[in-house]
């Protein structure tokens, strides 16, 4: 199943993707570690 990074928009496949994130009861998708890194930091800046 595809997933949309948060961060960047990319398609991001979620059996493969290279980072994970969970927020508030939601698993989030990153295509690389800078990507989930940004997110870390700034959660509510991407969280939907």
């Amino acid at each position: 199943m595809a997933a949309i990074d948060p961060v960047c928009g990319m398609s991001v496949d979620e059996s493969d993707a290279p980072g994970t994130f969970d927020y508030e009861g939601t698993t989030y998708y990153f295509c690389s570690s800078d990507c989930r890194q940004e997110f870390e930091a700034n959660p509510a800046d991407y969280a939907d």
